[in-house]
């Protein structure tokens, strides 16, 4: 039996000798020049050397290496020569080849490079930067910050009787009345009345003044109705809606007529809301630090046929919506999309419109915020959007207007993409590093604007626009948004904070 040692380890060689009985042990040592010896002299040939293993790293001539971008931050900087002296050296277990970038996959490979961080996981920059330090203490967002002071002396009394405002101020389930949103709110008449006298318009009827046209369609929201039809009919019979927006006059009003001065006042509504959001910014209802976007799709009164010889919907402004919502079930229709942009605070409407339904995500989003960028001179700090308008073009668009986009990545997006511990995806060449681990934090304001969508839904029954036309949907919109300013405005006067976003807050007659 032979036993050879190299290196640590022991080879044993059984030859028949061993089998038969006759014992006879020899020991060969490779580790030195006599045991080597012994082994040429025991098998007539010398020890084979073994292969060195190479290392081979491929490099592309347009990779740049870390070297490059910290040599600078050493005191003696290795040069490109003696680098290359290192690799091609007999002693050097490394092997570098150069290869050149294939021109037809070019485009492929760099568009397929995915790289995935995670939020919490540390960077070489993050030793370099001094700025980074401030992640070390704990940063709370203010999901929503407390309005002014409310005093009852400035707003209710003189205004609502003294019950009312004893109910207001002991009676936590005491929500308010209807009238209370236009008597609290006097801007409203002044507005629409001034309105009214600049056209030189003069009304057959009380009802069919302005003022009052609004008030009703404020109404209509607020009570849930989906159609005209059915209010009109209710208005005519019951007296106790015209006692409650103090409408003197008991004449009967017609669809026909009451719709004609609606669309008057369509033109100017967004100014009356312009008003409504620069009072609610004043009381410290709209902070403008976060804004976030999202559409919210509404049916019109449409077959969604079309025509066989125009080939036109029978509302031509309309378009087809189709959205998976879950693993089965999808989401499809003909109408129009209210894309809305909310402020973080108390989720206050400060920007919408109604466009076609079938536009892209890209698109609608793009245009959202370039015209409401346009409409005001105050920017926020972030923009916050789900992974629908998900692109580098609309990425694009919030960083030229000096706002950082926090808009969700798709999972099979490519680049160099953050990751939430709740596996939501970013994309980090638009988010400076510092709000890299506030991405989760900033992210869950998102749903702020989807409690905002529930209560048009829910609490205003605003799926469905009983009419047709790119009119009448925008009005659609804006009144329902413009009965949240109102009704965040009112609850803050009457000093209950609670019912600032309660779609069922002042909705009761006063009968």
């Amino acid at each position: 039996m032979i036993k050879i040692i190299d290196k640590g380890y022991k080879y044993l060689l059984l030859q028949l000798s061993d089998f038969l009985g006759i014992a006879k042990t020899i020991v060969v040592s490779l580790k030195s020049i006599e045991g080597r010896k012994k082994y040429e002299n025991l098998f007539g040939k010398k020890i084979k050397d073994k292969k060195e293993n190479i290392k081979v790293y491929a490099l592309h001539t347009n990779q740049s290496l870390l070297i490059d971008f910290i040599s600078n931050l050493f005191e003696k900087s290795t040069s490109s020569a003696i680098f290359h002296d290192y690799i091609h050296s007999k002693s050097s277990n490394f092997k570098i080849i150069f290869q050149d970038t294939n021109k037809k996959n070019k485009k492929n490979a760099k568009s397929n490079r995915r790289c995935i961080t995670i939020i919490f996981q540390t960077l070489l920059s993050d030793f370099f930067e001094d700025t980074i330090n401030v992640l070390k203490r704990k940063i709370n967002i203010p999901y929503r910050v407390k309005p002014l002071i409310v005093k009852s002396k400035d707003y209710m009394e003189t205004v609502l009787p003294l019950d009312q405002i004893l109910a207001f101020q002991h009676i936590k389930t005491f929500k308010g009345y209807l009238g209370n949103l236009f008597a609290l709110n006097p801007s409203l008449d002044s507005y629409f009345n001034d309105l009214q006298v600049s056209m030189g318009y003069m009304p057959q009827l009380e009802e069919l003044a302005f003022n009052n046209i609004f008030k009703l369609e404020v109404s209509r929201c607020k009570l849930g109705y989906s159609n005209l039809e059915s209010f009109i009919r209710d208005y005519n019979q019951n007296q106790a809606i015209g006692q409650e927006l103090k409408i003197r006059s008991k004449e009967k009003i017609t669809l026909s007529s009451y719709r004609r001065n609606l669309k008057m006042i369509y033109p100017y509504l967004d100014k009356y809301a312009g008003l409504l959001i620069k009072e609610c910014r004043n009381l410290n209802l709209i902070g403008d630090k976060i804004w976030i976007w999202d559409r919210r799709f509404f049916e019109c009164n449409c077959s969604g046929l079309k025509n066989k010889e125009t080939g036109l919907l029978s509302d031509p402004d309309a378009g087809h919506y189709v959205k998976k919502t879950g693993k089965y079930s999808v989401l499809s229709g003909t109408g129009y999309t209210d894309t809305c942009i909310v402020d973080s605070w108390w989720g206050l409407p400060i920007y919408w419109d109604a466009v076609n339904a079938s536009k892209n995500d890209n698109t609608i989003f793009q245009d959202t915020i370039n015209q409401c960028m346009e409409s005001t001179t105050v920017k926020p700090f972030f923009v916050i959007a789900d992974a629908g308008p998900d692109s580098h073009p609309s990425n694009e668009t919030v960083v030229e207007k000096g706002v950082i986009p926090i808009i969700a990545a798709r999972k099979n997006s490519a680049g160099n993409i953050l990751k939430t511990e709740k596996g939501t995806h970013f994309r980090a060449k638009y988010i400076p590093r510092i709000y890299h681990k506030l991405l989760g934090k900033l992210y869950n304001i998102r749903t702020t604007v989807e409690r905002k969508n529930s209560n048009d839904v829910v609490g205003y029954n605003r799926s469905k626009t009983p009419t047709r036309g790119k009119v009448w949907a925008k009005t659609y919109v804006s009144i329902s948004n413009i009965a949240a300013l109102l009704t965040a405005l009112t609850a803050f006067k009457v000093g209950r904070h609670e019912l600032i976003r309660a779609p069922g807050a002042f909705r009761r007659l006063n009968i």
